[in-house]
């Protein structure tokens, strides 16, 4: 059996850091859309990198350097004003799926 402290650790991994991780990518595909919101899966390796060299001192290859420039421009790119991924949020009131109807049931919507 883990002691306490282990399982207060696995606990506040779990609780803590998963599930504020959730809710704040929720809040981020409320107010940014869905399509958006997924360049943060992106951006992620590279803040990953960037930390490691900063705070681990790890060593900073010439490889990783252009490919943290190739991730931070592709996400720019992606999220800019006009583009096709940043115009994909959709509008309130837009058919997205199937209508539930009051009882519950699914039905196809006709859009």
């Amino acid at each position: 059996m883990p002691s306490l402290e282990v399982l207060g650790a696995l606990a506040g991994l779990g609780v803590i850091c998963t599930a504020t991780a959730f809710l704040v990518f929720f809040r981020l595909i409320a107010e940014v859309g869905p399509a958006r919101a997924t360049v943060i899966t992106y951006v992620n390796p590279a803040v990953a990198v960037a930390l490691g060299v900063l705070v681990l001192g790890e060593h900073l290859t010439a490889a990783i350097g252009v490919s943290f420039v190739l991730i931070l421009g592709g996400s720019v790119l992606a999220t800019r004003p006009g583009s096709r991924l940043a115009s994909a949020k959709p509008q309130v009131g837009e058919a997205s799926g199937p209508a539930v109807a009051e009882d519950g049931a699914t039905t196809a919507r006709s859009d």
